[in-house]
């Protein structure tokens, strides 16, 4: 099935990430030990927080997890559908790593024991120069298969999974884990990995992660013909252009025309609270670019076609969308 803008579904991404505990291989690992012995039982992130640790302190966890990583990998399974959905992935010729916050002994054993040949780029913690759910370790796997975040999804079991492919600006997949309250940070969620691999063979349209809220307000028709319609920026937008910027994307308007390509200053960017101060002698063009993609990655922005001219003030855009599309 082909699946166009604005819906989605992860059968269509280019590459995948893929989490290794939970998604892959079963190892059983139970941390709580190790948070009570080293943060008097509190959930801590283990490696984060272990600057926090005296250097003996953080020695002798590092030592510990890698050897209840160990003692788990000797014993792992393989999640069911795991081999499957990596067998999808290579009669389809789709690139994938693995990233995890295990150590790098712990995976390999655990994919021998499981009897899999694990890819060519595998990030485990010794990799990755800041762990999941840094956005940097995902962008890096990413471009280690020879892709952009923006064209990746991950498939994970966990929240900091979810959290990490959030920040990298990411498609996120939520698998095995029944946690209704993790659905803000996933695109979709299958309560077993064979679920998730039975849909790949027959996608549906899924909303996607950012027009969630639309949809639920104005429903499948609104989303299909606001994102036919191209927006013109005004020259002058308010209360500021940021906040236009967002309310249009947000409204699922699928592009934005740019007709005056002007390069923003120092007072018009401090009057845009949200924009980063790098944007500063950018145009307008690139700056709509970069602040949208991601939070909107399916937002086309351009100078090189006409568009309708809108509002200029962002309240004004959803009536403005009423009778345009109904």
């Amino acid at each position: 099935m082909n699946i166009k803008p604005p819906f989605w579904h992860p059968s269509g991404s280019r590459g995948f990430i893929l989490d290794w505990d939970g998604v892959i291989a079963d190892t059983k690992l139970d941390f709580s030990g190790l948070r009570e012995r080293y943060y008097g039982g509190r959930r801590a992130m283990l490696l984060e927080d272990a600057s926090t640790l005296s250097p003996e302190d953080q020695s002798s966890l590092i030592k510990e997890l890698c050897d209840l990583e160990m003692e788990g990998a000797a014993k792992a399974e393989p999640i069911p559908g795991a081999f499957e959905l990596i067998g999808w992935l290579k009669n389809r010729n789709i690139p994938y790593t693995i990233v995890s916050r295990n150590c790098r002994e712990s995976i390999e054993l655990a994919a021998k024991t499981i009897g899999l040949e694990l890819p060519d780029k595998v990030w485990s913690r010794n990799e990755q120069k800041k762990v999941k759910p840094h956005p940097r370790s995902l962008a890096e796997a990413a471009r280690s298969i020879g892709l952009e975040p923006a064209e990746c999804v991950l498939v994970g079991d966990f929240l900091y999974d979810l959290q990490g492919a959030r920040r990298a600006g990411m498609r996120a997949v939520l698998v095995e884990r029944d946690e209704p309250e993790w659905g803000a940070w996933s695109d979709v969620a299958y309560l077993k990995m064979t679920d998730f691999v039975a849909d790949l063979d027959d996608p549906k349209p899924i909303t996607p992660w950012e027009y969630r809220e639309i949809f639920a307000k104005r429903g499948e028709k609104w989303l299909h013909a606001a994102f036919e319609l191209a927006f013109e920026l005004p020259e002058t937008t308010s209360p500021t252009l940021d906040c236009w910027l967002v309310r249009v994307a947000a409204l699922c308007v699928g592009t934005i025309t740019v007709s005056s390509d002007y390069i923003l200053g120092p007072m018009e960017w401090k009057n845009n609270q949200s924009f980063e101060p790098y944007f500063m002698g950018l145009t307008i063009s690139s700056i709509a670019k970069k602040y949208l993609t991601s939070r909107y990655p399916m937002i086309t922005v351009t100078t090189e076609e006409e568009g309708i001219k809108a509002p200029k003030n962002s309240l004004d855009l959803t009536r403005f969308i009423e009778r345009k599309i109904f």
